[in-house]
């Protein structure tokens, strides 16, 4: 998706996180030597990786998470394929929702961006920036659709905007360790809501696990074979529409039947009404990615 040397989406114009970065280029955005960056690297405080000719590449993931640790704040954020203003904007997670939802209804990607990473550089955890300001701000977005007030591209063209200001974010978390535990999701058949489950993952990410989302609208069969050919440490499920509820409590309970005594199954999303959960077993129902995060942290990951 990213190319380490342009920040520039040649296809689109849009501007990008660029993913390796050169000592020089993060010194000029942070305002501080190149000798002094270098040394921060020798010592470990920034990620370092290096180049077949031996020279040093940055992680973005790792500058921003020294900059969330440190005192250091971005002086000329577009050398990292920032936007301009990143590191200057409202830092308060109730502030943020009303530029965020006017953001996303006038269609301004880059004030999505510098909203979102300016919370993340501020050391809002993924699941509060997900819960206090993306939620509130599409609820907002439908409340306004309801009254007639907002065309359909709009809504649809706020939905890209978030999906892409996701894998971003994504981007900016640390890649998990290898012995890291699985963790796999979708939303079930004729659920084709994409954010949630996206949401999910990135969650999962920044709390160390290998989160892998499957994608939306699949069936149960598929679903098994998922996970009886990659074995993960937990699944979760995401509805937000259910078109036969009958149909599905039958099909996942054979599925929870199969494997829920071989990973923790999480449901979530406002089609598992109270009904349907007074008839499903789970090992966490999840209303709130604060909620999946609290959870998350008290299993074993240690092993099966």
């Amino acid at each position: 998706m990213f190319h380490e040397e342009f920040s520039q989406n040649v296809h689109t114009g849009r501007f990008e996180m660029k993913q390796l970065l050169t000592p020089k280029q993060v010194a000029r955005a942070i305002g501080v030597s190149e000798s002094s960056l270098k040394r921060w690297c020798d010592q470990g405080r920034i990620p370092t990786t290096r180049t077949a000719g031996g020279h040093r590449r940055l992680p973005i993931s790792g500058v921003l998470q020294f900059l969330r640790a440190s005192d250091y704040r971005l002086v000329e954020p577009e050398v990292l394929g920032l936007p301009s203003a990143t590191g200057q904007g409202r830092r308060v997670l109730q502030r943020a929702v009303d530029g965020l939802t006017d953001a996303l209804q006038a269609g301004n990607e880059p004030l999505c961006r510098q909203i979102a990473l300016d919370l993340y550089l501020a050391e809002h955890r993924m699941s509060s920036i997900c819960d206090q300001v993306i939620g509130p701000a599409f609820h907002r977005l439908g409340e306004i659709w309801d009254c007639g007030q907002l065309e359909i591209y709009c809504e649809r063209r706020s939905c890209e905007i978030c999906e892409r200001l996701i894998y971003e974010l994504r981007s900016a978390i640390q890649p998990p360790e290898e012995t890291a535990p699985l963790a796999l999701g979708a939303t079930p058949a004729g659920d084709p809501y994409r954010l949630p489950t996206m949401l999910v993952e990135l969650v999962l990410l920044e709390n160390g696990w290998k989160a892998m989302s499957l994608g939306t609208g699949l069936p149960f069969a598929t679903l098994r074979a998922a996970v009886i050919e990659n074995q993960p440490r937990l699944f979760w499920l995401s509805a937000t529409t259910i078109g036969d509820p009958a149909r599905f409590l039958a099909e996942y309970r054979q599925f929870y039947d199969e494997f829920g005594d071989q990973m923790a199954i999480v449901v979530g999303g406002q089609a598992i009404t109270a009904e349907l959960r007074r008839q499903m077993q789970y090992a966490a129902y999840c209303d709130t990615m604060q909620h999946l995060e609290s959870f998350v942290s008290s299993l074993d990951t240690s092993g099966r």
